[in-house]
């Protein structure tokens, strides 16, 4: 007997009925039971669907053709020139088209152009420059910037050469000119210039020498001009011929002016220390508003620090012959040489050492090149073998001033400075030059209050830079320290 069959009549039917339910509707009955297994307590159960099962409908892929054509595409590319830009600095050898050609522009037609340009032309003037350019990909100028001199005078381009030398003065120079040359579709250039500002900025470095100052300004990251500057400052307290040793220290706080992410110059140091052989060396620069005359280098109680000659024409030099008796390189037989042989590359600027007034400038036998300036009190100095001159017959120069440029001109076996110093028309050892020359005057009793007040940031800044053993280069002063003193 079955089950079915013992069960009383009215299970049977609710059996029967179930039966019926799941043969109906099976999908239904599989989600019911799932939802109550996820419900319940039961920790497994087995469930198998009851009855014939619906089949899927096939999967079916569809396809659609796209015609799409690139080729015009592509050759609108390649017909549009891409531009790229470049950079290069002037050269003393530059022509117009050289330069360009640096710049990669190749287009005959436009280097035709362009090598007529004035603009263009004065951009030679400054070896050195920037000079930025926007150029196509079929080696056409598209854009052209960069910076023209300010419109000085001859007087006060050699003030900007020796900046910091004794008590000359600088000019602003805080403005540029911004040249800008623009094709245009006729195939011809707008030409537009512009006045820019130059914003102050003051910097600090700090650094040990180990072989030669200028060695050790490189390693500080301190431009040559300023370490020419502390030369300068500090030539009547240190000889920096003979008495540098390795462990002498500076740090130094120097005045430059950028504008468009470029150094447009480097202005003076406005306060610095120089350490040798033990003995520190101090110097803030102070200019009074309304009195030119006093404006120079003090030391930092506002004692004199200046010299009425400094002890070298020269940033730096080896001497190769000195003072007296020897024999002659070229007559091979003794001679009394006057003067001191100093060895420097050739091109390298020549300062006078005091103020004065050029008594000649022109060719000598034996000397080739040379410039002659007699000082006040019976002093005067000649520089010989020169390359060229920066000053002629009859100019006041002031100390520090370039007058020339180092040579090798005349009887001469190598690029050397031949550098005289006279006393009442007397040849002198140049090497004793310190003792002729007596001490300048202090900050003046009336101005006092006001040189402390104007040097008092700058002084205060040398002892923010750390000590060469712990941090070395340079450092950018704040922006408001640097406008106070700017």
């Amino acid at each position: 007997m079955t089950f079915v069959a013992q069960t009383p009549s009215r299970l049977r039917a609710g059996i029967i009925a179930l039966r019926e339910a799941v043969e109906r509707h099976p999908g239904r009955v599989a989600a019911a039971v799932g939802s109550a297994l996820l419900l319940s307590s039961a920790t497994a159960f087995g469930l198998a669907e009851y009855g014939p099962q619906p089949e899927l409908p096939p999967a079916t892929t569809l396809s659609i053709p796209v015609a799409i054509d690139v080729a015009p595409q592509v050759q609108a590319l390649d017909d549009h020139p891409q531009s790229v830009y470049t950079t290069a600095h002037v050269r003393s050898s530059d022509t117009v088209e050289s330069l360009l050609r640096r710049l990669q522009v190749t287009d005959p037609a436009q280097l035709n152009r362009l090598v007529a340009s004035a603009n263009l032309h004065a951009l030679l003037e400054a070896p050195g420059r920037v000079v930025t350019a926007k150029v196509n990909s079929l080696g056409q100028l598209v854009q052209l910037q960069a910076r023209l001199t300010q419109a000085v005078d001859t007087r006060a381009e050699k003030a900007l050469r020796s900046v910091g030398a004794g008590h000359s003065q600088v000019p602003g120079g805080e403005t540029w000119r911004l040249l800008t040359l623009s094709s245009q579709p006729d195939g011809g250039f707008a030409s537009t210039v512009t006045q820019e500002s130059a914003q102050p900025q003051l910097r600090m470095a700090t650094g040990v020498v180990q072989s030669t100052l200028f060695a050790a300004a490189d390693a500080a990251h301190m431009p040559d001009a300023v370490a020419t500057q502390l030369v300068n400052l500090f030539a009547g307290e240190v000889d920096f011929r003979r008495s540098l040793r390795p462990g002498d220290r500076f740090t130094v706080v120097w005045r430059q002016y950028q504008a468009g992410g470029q150094t447009l110059r480097v202005g003076r140091i406005l306060s610095a220390q120089f350490t040798n052989r033990g003995v520190t060396h101090a110097a803030v620069w102070f200019d009074p508003r309304g009195d030119k005359r006093v404006a120079g280098y003090y030391k930092p109680n506002g004692g004199s620090l200046t010299r009425a000659f400094l002890l070298s024409p020269l940033p730096y030099d080896r001497l190769t012959s000195g003072y007296g008796w020897r024999i002659s390189p070229i007559f091979h037989k003794p001679e009394f040489h006057k003067g001191i042989d100093l060895a420097i590359p050739v091109g390298t600027p020549v300062r006078t050492i005091a103020d004065g007034r050029v008594v000649y400038a022109g060719w000598g036998t034996g000397y080739g090149k040379y410039v002659k300036v007699v000082h006040p009190d019976g002093f005067a100095t000649i520089y010989s073998h020169l390359s060229q001159f920066e000053v002629h017959v009859g100019e006041h120069v002031k100390q520090g001033e370039v007058v020339a440029r180092s040579g090798n001109t005349g009887w001469s076996t190598g690029p050397h400075l031949y550098f005289q110093f006279f006393v009442d028309g007397k040849p002198v050892n140049p090497l004793t030059i310190a003792h002729y020359s007596p001490k300048g005057s202090a900050v003046p009793a009336d101005l006092r209050s006001a040189f402390f007040a104007q040097t008092s940031d700058p002084a205060k800044m040398l002892a923010l830079v750390p000590g060469p053993e712990v941090a070395s280069g340079v450092e950018q002063v704040p922006a408001q320290v640097a406008q106070r003193n700017g």
